[in-house]
């Protein structure tokens, strides 16, 4: 399956969180933070219940059916579609920081 990956203009980033959110719903969200200090795993497949970016606050907020999860100040979004399915969305900031939420089926969290 071809893998594209493609940047979301900011202007842009709350009405694409809005538009595809309900379409990810349900689906397993593993988070990886990655900085000049390593890699580690910020969560392991919580449920997902919608995504948003929130220009008042400049955060992308991941609301999860366990917590939410906020993303500050973010610089960049490039989402990794695999057809027509998000693969992941990768989040950077201005530290050099990267936060990448993959998504994951229902059936691959039954099974994990």
């Amino acid at each position: 399956m071809l893998h594209e990956t493609r940047t979301i203009e900011k202007l842009n980033w709350r009405p694409y969180f809005d538009s595809v959110s309900s379409r990810l719903s349900g689906q397993g969200v593993d988070i990886t933070l990655s900085s000049i200090e390593g890699t580690v795993h910020q969560s392991r497949l919580w449920q997902l219940n919608g995504l948003t970016y929130d220009p008042h606050d400049d955060a992308l907020i991941v609301s999860c059916r366990q917590q939410e999860h906020v993303i500050s100040s973010p610089t960049d979004i490039r989402v990794e579609e695999e057809g027509t399915r998000i693969a992941s969305i990768e989040v950077s900031r201005k530290n050099g920081e990267r936060e990448i939420i993959r998504f994951i089926s229902p059936i691959a969290i039954a099974r994990s």
